[in-house]
């Protein structure tokens, strides 16, 4: 599984968690569990909270990260050095970024929680250099972005949702602000994640923004409520992991929606198009959910055409979809 945890983060995690009785953690993390799914802010106020949190958090916000910021240098040329980390919690996304652009060499993490930041910089403290070396600064996260020094990669990972939603454009913006080079935003894959996601990315494309993925294009979102984007990400339990949520399946799949976005001048090489759903499959054709350029299209492709339908076999939700190198068929709009 591509989520699956450094070793240092892993053993790091699995450290925290044996400070703490089995039961007390159990319970913390049932709480965090019920507060994220009913989409409420979650209170820290004890250290197991803040450790339950790191132990049945991370995991999930990593693979979560580790996805995005993998197709997000797989759609534009960048190798960003500086790294700011905006509600960085307990640093989970920069873990990733250094996992997927390693020349970074310095890192600036920012959070409210004084818990969130002491587990952080312990953490850190094995991770990779920049990760070591970093600045962790306490401070609420409008605060900071008015005159923060520019980095060429700004993340921001499940913070924006728990701001009063009237304010988020203003906060996409200054985060755009803030990048010479690429801002992303990440949330929970919930209806109210992609709200949170699609006021950001209105936000960031007024403001000048070329956006680099998941769209495949700069336009308005097509989508319309009911309907949100949204995808998965695989991710293996820790031990700590399993015991903390009473869990027997070894693996859990972390739902998220997201937007990354470039300043122009920055070279990008967007998908033809995305996938937003699992591909439906029968004998003699599998038919896939697009967004496109073009807007929300369906493209079957049959199985009589041999070269294409091996072509696509292999992909899922989230995957970027080819052109069609014949010309021969043109997705549908609904």
């Amino acid at each position: 599984m591509s989520g699956e945890l450094p070793a240092a983060l892993r053993a790091g995690l699995e450290g925290l968690a044996g400070r703490h009785p089995g039961r007390t953690l159990g319970e913390a993390s049932a709480r965090l569990t019920a507060h994220y799914r009913a989409g409420r802010g979650t209170r820290l106020d004890r250290p197991v909270d803040v450790a339950a949190y790191a132990i049945a958090r991370m995991p999930a916000t990593y693979a979560a990260f580790r996805a995005v910021l993998a197709e997000v240098a797989a759609r534009s040329a960048v190798a960003p050095k500086a790294l700011l980390d905006m509600g960085c919690g307990p640093g989970t996304a920069s873990w990733a970024a250094l996992e997927v652009f390693p020349d970074i060499g310095s890192a600036t993490l920012v959070d409210i929680h004084a818990g969130m930041i002491g587990i952080g910089r312990e953490l850190a403290a094995a991770g990779a250099p920049a990760l070591a070396r970093a600045a962790w600064l306490k401070a609420p996260m409008a605060r900071h972005l008015d005159g923060a020094m520019p980095a060429d990669l700004v993340l921001s990972g499940y913070a924006l949702n728990e701001i009063p939603h009237g304010e988020v454009a203003a906060v996409a913006r200054a985060l755009y602000a803030a990048t010479t080079g690429l801002v992303v935003i990440v949330e929970p894959g919930t209806p109210q994640g992609f709200a949170v996601i699609a006021a950001a990315r209105a936000a960031l494309a007024a403001a000048g923004a070329r956006i680099v993925a998941p769209c495949p294009h700069d336009a308005a979102c097509p989508l319309e409520a009911p309907d949100w984007c949204h995808f998965s990400a695989r991710l293996p339990r820790l031990r700590a992991h399993k015991a903390a949520k009473g869990a027997d399946v070894p693996f859990e799949d972390e739902r998220y929606s997201y937007v990354a976005a470039a300043r122009p001048g920055i070279a990008l090489r967007p998908a033809a198009a995305r996938i937003l759903r699992p591909p439906r499959a029968s004998k003699a054709a599998t038919t896939f959910r697009l967004c496109a350029p073009a807007g929300l299209v369906e493209e079957t492709v049959p199985e009589r055409d041999r070269d294409r339908a091996r072509s696509v076999r292999k992909l899922g939700w989230g995957d970027a979809f080819p052109a069609d190198p014949h010309g021969t068929s043109a997705p549908r709009p609904d």
